[in-house]
């Protein structure tokens, strides 16, 4: 694909990164971006948020969205992911004083669907079809401008465009017990081979370092990406002790770091490579 400049190239991944919200989300976002507006520092600011809320209302408004005739954004993709691998692992790595996934079927199925989640949502990420917004896809579009933005490590490219090569790279039956796992388990009934969580938190890195990438060169970032683990536990009361709870959110804020770091660090030799973030935490100071 070709781009008539750099510009136009952050424009149209803007445009395949970011998700299409429901009118409920839609609306709390414009209550969110009057309130930043109102509490500003500078006009530029001011400004920044009045085209978001313009945007947000030209959206709702359009025949497409009405319609539904739209993919799901990959920024969406790749949260999800993050946020169900996230939950799972903190259920993996906190001693709790009981074991609802082992004594009651909702829990255990509840496990079951986000384990399915997340094998599906790396299929979609890492799509060859050219009917698909994935992430693979976009990274051949763009990965040209990233390589020449001075945010990736010393051979780090080279080695990224080795694992996203279509037919001999990373994401395959060969190469990944994820995508061998989900394409022999999930999406067919075919065998069941035996895959470690190790090995698909080392696909999830990958995933994580090409989309921070691409999200660092294309845009400020993401705000505010993640639920607050006081909503991702929440209604748990009657199974977990508060003790549990907190250990809980402690876990999954663990996992979160680990992927910051992923989204940051070098592919090659883990190195940090930026001081920036593809996550953005917005603070609000007082004008006086």
């Amino acid at each position: 694909m070709e781009f008539i400049s750099e510009e136009d190239a952050k424009n149209y991944c803007m445009g395949i990164t970011t998700g299409h919200l429901s009118h409920e989300e839609i609306k709390n976002k414009i209550d969110s971006y009057n309130f930043y507006k109102e509490n500003a520092c500078s006009e530029e600011d001011k400004n920044h948020w009045e085209d978001e809320i313009n945007k947000l209302k030209s959206w709702s408004n359009s025949n497409e969205f009405k319609n539904g005739d739209y993919p799901q954004g990959i920024d969406e993709l790749i949260l999800e992911l993050i946020e169900w691998r996230a939950s799972i692992y903190s259920f993996q790595n906190t001693d709790t004083e009981r074991n609802p996934f082992k004594k009651y079927v909702f829990h255990a199925q509840w496990l079951t669907g986000g384990i399915y989640a997340i094998f599906c949502l790396i299929g979609k990420l890492v799509s060859k079809d050219p009917r698909d917004n994935s992430l693979r896809r976009l990274w051949n579009a763009v990965s040209g401008y990233i390589d020449s933005s001075g945010l990736c490590g010393e051979g780090e490219l080279e080695q990224i465009e080795i694992k996203m090569h279509y037919s001999e790279g990373h994401f395959s039956n060969l190469n990944s017990k994820a995508m061998l796992y989900r394409n022999k388990v999930i999406a067919h009934n075919e065998s069941s081979p035996r895959v470690e969580w190790y090995d698909v938190d080392k696909d999830i890195e990958l995933l994580c370092r090409i989309w921070g990438l691409i999200t660092m060169w294309s845009s400020l970032g993401v705000v505010e990406p993640f639920r607050k683990g006081e909503m991702v536990f929440s209604a748990l009361d009657n199974v977990f002790t508060p003790r549990d709870i907190m250990a809980l959110k402690n876990k999954r804020e663990e996992y979160l770091d680990k992927v910051n770091k992923w989204c940051i660090s070098s592919l090659i030799d883990g190195s940090t490579v930026s001081d920036r973030s593809p996550f953005v935490i917005l603070s609000i100071s007082s004008k006086n």
